[in-house]
């Protein structure tokens, strides 16, 4: 491995950052991040995940650091970051970064959200950590693109582990050696087994809250005088080597820090317009291409085939039996043949789809029956292409593409539908609730603390 002091670049870049220097597209999409994220939360809030989740973490101790701004609580800093950046991946519905498939806001927000409440920072302090913080989640997420899923470890855990301890250190008053350090002792619990996926249990909901945990823990450790090591990311028995154990994965440590503060990656994260892995949206939007084709008729569909890129594959579509018949909601949000049969039927594909009482729908399962998989050839450098094939009882085959998901930077979602999906996730805050919490984000570039959007979301 070429590169060397990847993680003291990324570090001193991050110390040396002040929020005036944020370009006018960072800061605009920053605050795209945040409503996204926070309606996220909020709606989770009331689920099972959420509620145990909240009791958990009250068992583990009490303070008044920060308010979990899903929940209400008053905690250490980060418990409360701990139970957000759970609630923000609770539903599969959280952004992603289209080269890596980081889930980068889900660990970095709820971390800004609740240090800025603990040391009383302005509210560009804090959108300057978030872009910080998603900038390097992502860059560092870029050094190994699929390798974490090939290998089973989810990268949003093992990557947001370290992005966090680094912004967490800088954010707090620390120096560029001691966020060094933190990543370095980051690394040391930077986990996220993918096994979740087999049966649908919650461990993989856990990744981003933990990662706000385990990173602000190491940053409070680092600035404490503990100690870890610089090479965290490329020695010899670094994070890239331990998680990607294939000595001929073409690793591009160089897309770590070229461009460092200039080249924004962190602009290239997707919204989500559905609450299910990203790899599935655009199967989702050709699923109701073809539903508007041909309508309430799936009791003709006799066959359903699709393309499906390699990297994915073990994630959405293995095995497909038990991905046509998913166990619980979480497993549901991973199942292709789910998905593309719920939007096919139904004509749509939303949050109440994936409930408890719905998973099991008769006609869905039945048309999942007839869903099939190949290997998609043409392969995209970032992002998520999608082709489905439907073939109908009269021999007529639908074949529609999908070039590139919905929600990204080249096919970005409404402001409206926007809106909407944060809406959607603060339905227990009324209307006019609602429209305080926008209005706090909004203005919160200008705001000399969070006191106003912590009101407005409690």
């Amino acid at each position: 491995m070429a590169s060397a002091g990847l993680t003291r670049q990324l570090a001193e870049w991050c110390a040396g950052s002040r929020p005036d220097d944020l370009p006018h597209a960072v800061l605009a999409d920053t605050n795209l991040r945040l409503p996204d994220t926070r309606g996220l939360i909020l709606g989770a809030a009331d689920t099972p995940i959420g509620r145990a989740v909240r009791t958990a973490a009250l068992e583990m101790g009490s303070g008044s650091d920060a308010f979990s701004l899903g929940t209400g609580d008053s905690l250490p800093a980060g418990l409360a970051a701990l139970i957000d950046g759970t609630l923000a991946h609770a539903a599969d519905f959280d952004d992603t970064h289209d080269l890596s498939v980081v889930h980068p806001s889900a660990a970095i927000v709820p971390m800004a959200l609740a240090l800025g409440q603990a040391k009383q920072l302005t509210g560009l302090q804090v959108l300057h950590a978030i872009a910080i913080g998603n900038e390097i989640n992502c860059r560092i997420g870029s050094g190994a693109p699929g390798g974490f899923h090939d290998h089973g470890f989810h990268p949003t855990s093992v990557v947001g582990t370290l992005a966090v301890a680094i912004t967490a250190t800088i954010l707090t008053g620390g120096t560029a050696a001691q966020a060094v350090h933190a990543a370095g002792i980051a690394g040391s619990q930077a986990a996220g087994v993918m096994e979740a996926f087999a049966d649908g249990t919650w461990s993989k909901t856990l990744h981003p809250g933990w990662a706000c945990h385990a990173g602000m823990a190491a940053a409070g450790l680092a600035k404490a005088g503990f100690t870890g090591p610089a090479s965290i990311l490329e020695g010899r028995f670094g994070l890239y080597r331990s998680h990607v154990q294939d000595p001929d994965y073409p690793f591009d440590l160089d897309a770590v820090t070229d461009g460092l503060g200039t080249r924004w990656t962190m602009l290239d994260c997707s919204f989500k317009p559905y609450p299910c892995a990203h790899a599935i949206h655009p199967f989702v939007d050709a699923a109701l291409a073809i539903h508007d084709k041909i309508g309430a008729g799936t009791d003709r569909i006799t066959a359903i085939r699709a393309l499906v890129g390699t990297t994915y594959q073990p994630l959405i579509c293995e095995p497909v039996d038990v991905k046509r018949a998913p166990l619980t909601p979480t497993h549901a949000r991973a199942s292709l043949p789910y998905a593309v049969c719920v939007a096919l039927h139904r004509g749509a594909l939303g949050p109440s789809d994936y409930a408890e009482d719905v998973i099991g729908d008769s006609t869905v399962r039945s048309l999942a029956d007839r869903f099939t998989y190949a290997t998609d050839e043409i392969k995209v450098p970032a992002g998520f292409r999608g082709v489905l094939e439907v073939t109908m009882a009269d021999g007529v085959v639908h074949r529609h593409v999908e070039p590139v998901n919905r929600g990204s930077r080249t096919n970005p979602m409404p402001a409206a539908e926007m809106i909407g999906k944060f809406r959607l996730g603060a339905a227990r805050h009324d209307r006019g609730a609602q429209n305080a919490i926008i209005e706090a984000i909004e203005t919160l570039e200008n705001a000399d603390s969070l006191t106003w959007l912590v009101r407005a979301c409690l």
